[in-house]
């Protein structure tokens, strides 16, 4: 299935911040299919291993994640592209639960998590594209909830 032997370190990342410390090292497979497996995958190019090491307050762990990707074999941004998707995917996590509550919520209506959910990040990319004043997204909401002409401004522009 693999380029067997052919594997190697593509990107190292180092970081150190809040007392933590960690190495990435970023791993790319060509992946070598069966007929059958490149009919119905034609667009998968790379197979990817992200290694991490971490220390914090003096205890070490690694863990392994393995991605799949379009993106050609060797490519050497391609572990600072998936540190950048899951800043992202962190960052709006964290807003999404200090600004809607979202951990907190006891929706349980089949269909009602996604949708509500899916309401919320809509709702925040709205209030993240507006520029009307208010210093926070918290805020801003916040003011939208009390004001229907602050509220029709964040919506409409």
């Amino acid at each position: 299935m693999f380029d067997a032997g052919k594997e190697k370190i593509i990107t190292e990342i180092k970081q150190e911040a809040h007392g933590r410390w960690e190495e990435r090292y970023v791993f790319q497979l060509k992946p070598q299919f069966t007929p059958d497996i490149a009919e119905r995958r034609p667009t998968i190019r790379s197979i990817i291993a992200v290694e991490r090491h971490r220390s914090e307050n003096g205890k070490g762990t690694v863990a392994t994640s393995y991605y799949v990707s379009s993106i050609s074999p060797r490519h050497k941004s391609l572990g600072h592209y998936i540190l950048q998707h899951w800043r992202i995917e962190n960052s709006q996590h964290y807003i999404l639960d200090v600004v809607f509550k979202e951990d907190d919520s006891r929706i349980i209506l089949d269909g009602a998590i996604e949708n509500l959910a899916l309401f919320r990040r809509i709702v925040l990319n709205m209030v993240k594209q507006c520029d009307c004043g208010a210093p926070s997204q918290r805020n801003k909401l916040k003011k939208a909830g009390w004001s229907d002409d602050y509220r029709a401004q964040v919506f409409f522009g």
